[in-house]
């Protein structure tokens, strides 16, 4: 009776696994930061991601606000 159950899928890693397991390692805190633009908008924003050495992440997100408009536009 051998084939008739499937086996099960093999598990999957978190995307961010490595830095979490390097922070855990190296027994410090690694850093990823970066800007993103988001599908359907025009303002940027700034992530920053913590890895800490426990295990956790703190992650922050923070919107980019245009500066003053430009006078030599007018």
């Amino acid at each position: 009776m051998a084939g008739r159950h499937r086996r099960p899928p093999e598990p999957e890693f978190p995307a961010d696994a490595d830095h979490r397991l390097r922070a855990i390692a190296e027994q410090r805190p690694v850093v990823e930061e970066g800007v993103v633009l988001f599908p359907g908008s025009d303002r940027p924003y700034l992530y920053r991601t913590v890895y800490e050495p426990d295990g956790t992440a703190k992650r922050s997100l923070l919107r980019i606000d245009p500066g003053p408009p430009d006078p030599a536009a007018d």
